[in-house]
């Protein structure tokens, strides 16, 4: 019998080692292990089933706003998104830069704009099983990736055309190649400077597309001071044995030259994202829609965040998870046992790996306390889908408590090969019972992401296809102009968003009170005349003319006004949700 999170043998087990340091030895010769069998094939298994949940029926949901600002941005051309990115969203640059790559491969439409975010959530959940199966077995990560997939913050994430899925994913490959660079701290300064350095690079690149994993190196950091400290009191009884004491030097050796070596990676990689941090805080003014920390943070972070609109599924996954620390608390005293778990998947030098606990906690809760104390004391910058990238740590806990649901507490013993096979059988069928409820609680909140208005309750979709149909049973040669109007929620831009979102259904559509187009102005959206001052602009020969505007600031009676002196008169109006389309005719 050993530990939950001891997944390999050595001289510190002999010694009455600390179970929350996971001791790896070296292979004679210092051999590097073999990837185990099946790991690989259990992490492309979940990140497909990730990639299939989370881009099924992903271009049914209309386009919203902020995904109309990756489009508006991604297919400008280079000179003008450089330009665009010197006075706003520069957060984004590394992300639109990407998905402009992409649109020149494949074009534009809702499907390809929300496809490069189910490939991401699908590489998280497969680098979510490698994680945990590098931390606890087998077992371990593929609960964590099945649950990782489940969690209605990833459904949403991966139907959606932002950067928080790549930022997810980098998420998880930044604290892979954490962990691959600690266990080098037996290896050479060369190895070892390799290692950090990659990390280093890694960290710019994340933090470039996605800002705010800038509070995960900070994690990462609590995990090296966390293994270090858990090296030390595993060997403090035995102080004063002189080869207790050399055997204790030789196992903090490697500790303190990692604890040493993400300290410099995490100084560099700082350095060097300074001019970055320095323009996006000269642009925070973009940001000025977020609430300050109140009260009503604490659902933010505690359902929104990951689990959002699914309060039956957050109170089960809270719940687990609040087992699962208990478990590893348990488990840190030797109060809990296992079965050995199968070696991980990370290909690890002879240091020992830090705690699944050392991991995990920080990865959930270090982003989270550091971007509310900065929205507290600085700005308010905290929005609980900034978070997203925190699911990975959540996950892993949460597969902790499920792994627990079945199996021996601190009195039970598994002896012989049919009290073996019993608790397997336990463990297995418990753990089933609860990814089935948990997935039975995800099912209802994915369906409702498909639904046609279940981003911010846009329908643009439906007014781009109104437009097209009734243009279409147009007389050939009908002159058609169209006025954008205000759009609900969004004060900074226009209902030309929708023409951004779905451009075939407004093309040839004369816009007689745009000033400056969008891509030409270094801004993200455009400039306009007011209407009273450009329907001199009117080619006169219009014969009908389109106002696409919000439900809430009317425009209907002042533009049905302004037109009537031209000879237009209200021919039909629809009013799809929370917007206003008309169609006057001369």
């Amino acid at each position: 019998m050993t530990n939950l999170l001891n997944t390999g043998t050595g001289a510190a087990d002999s010694a009455g080692a600390d179970p929350s340091v996971t001791t790896r030895r070296a292979r004679p010769g210092g051999g590097r292990r073999n990837l185990p069998r099946g790991a690989a094939a259990d992490a492309v298994l979940v990140g497909v089933f990730a990639f299939l949940l989370t881009a099924a029926f992903s271009w049914v949901p209309s386009v919203w706003y902020d995904e109309a600002a990756t489009v508006i941005s991604a297919t400008r051309t280079w000179p003008e998104l450089w330009r665009m990115i010197g006075t706003v969203d520069v957060v984004h640059a590394a992300y639109y830069a990407g998905m402009h790559l992409w649109f020149d491969l494949v074009g534009y439409s809702p499907l390809t704009l929300r496809l490069p975010s189910a490939v991401a959530t699908g590489l998280a959940a497969g680098g979510t099983v490698v994680l945990g199966r590098t931390l606890g077995g087998r077992r371990l990560g593929l609960l964590a990736g099945i649950a990782f997939c489940l969690f209605p913050r990833v459904t949403w994430m991966g139907a959606e055309g932002r950067s928080f899925a790549l930022g997810t994913a980098l998420a998880v490959a930044l604290t892979l190649v954490f962990l691959a660079a600690w266990t080098r701290g037996s290896r050479s300064v060369a190895v070892r400077a390799r290692w950090w350095a990659g990390y280093a690079v890694l960290a710019v690149v994340a933090t470039l597309v996605f800002s705010f994993l800038a509070f995960l190196v900070v994690a990462h950091g609590v995990t090296a001071l966390w293994a270090l400290a858990s090296v030390r009191r595993v060997r403090g009884p035995a102080a004063g044995d002189g080869a207790a004491d050399a055997a204790a030097r030789a196992d903090r050796l490697p500790a303190v030259r990692g604890v040493y070596g993400w300290a410099a990676a995490a100084l560099v990689s700082g350095l060097a994202c300074v001019p970055f941090a320095i323009v996006a805080a000269n642009q925070s003014g973009q940001v000025d829609w977020i609430d300050p920390v109140s009260a009503r943070t604490w659902h933010a972070m505690f359902v929104t965040q990951l689990f959002p609109r699914a309060y039956g599924f957050a109170t089960v996954a809270w719940a687990l998870i609040v087992l699962g620390l208990i478990v590893l608390v348990l488990a840190a005293y030797g109060r809990w046992r296992r079965p050995a778990p199968a070696h991980g998947a990370l290909r690890s030098g002879p240091a020992p790996l830090p705690s699944l606990a050392s991991v995990a906690v920080p990865f959930l809760i270090v982003p989270t306390v550091l971007l509310i104390t900065v929205s507290v004391l600085i700005d308010p910058l905290f929005s609980p889908r900034y978070l997203t990238f925190t699911a990975p740590g959540a996950a892993l806990l949460l597969a902790v408590g499920i792994d627990a649901l079945g199996g021996d507490g601190p009195d039970g013993k598994t002896t012989g090969p049919d009290g073996r096979s019993a608790q397997h059988h336990r463990r297995t069928v418990s753990a089933g019972v609860a990814l089935v409820a948990l997935a039975a609680l995800s099912a209802p909140q994915i369906v409702a992401q498909r639904q046609p208005e279940a981003k911010q309750e846009s329908s643009w979709a439906e007014v781009a296809e109104l437009i097209a149909t009734e243009r279409a049973e147009e007389p050939p040669g009908t002159v058609e102009a169209v006025i954008f109007g205000p759009v609900r929620r969004h004060p900074g831009a226009s209902s030309r968003v929708i023409q951004y979102s779905y451009p075939d259904a407004f093309e040839g559509l004369q816009d007689f009170a745009l000033k400056t187009p969008a891509v030409r102005t270094g801004a993200l959206w455009e400039e306009t005349y007011r209407v009273r001052d450009s329907l001199d602009r009117l080619d006169p020969d219009t014969d009908v003319v389109w106002l696409v505007t919000s439900n809430r600031q009317d425009w209907r009676p002042g533009i049905t006004e302004r037109l009537a002196p031209l000879g237009f008169t209200l021919d039909e109006e629809w009013n799809p949700t929370n917007v206003n389309v008309l169609r006057f005719r001369r």
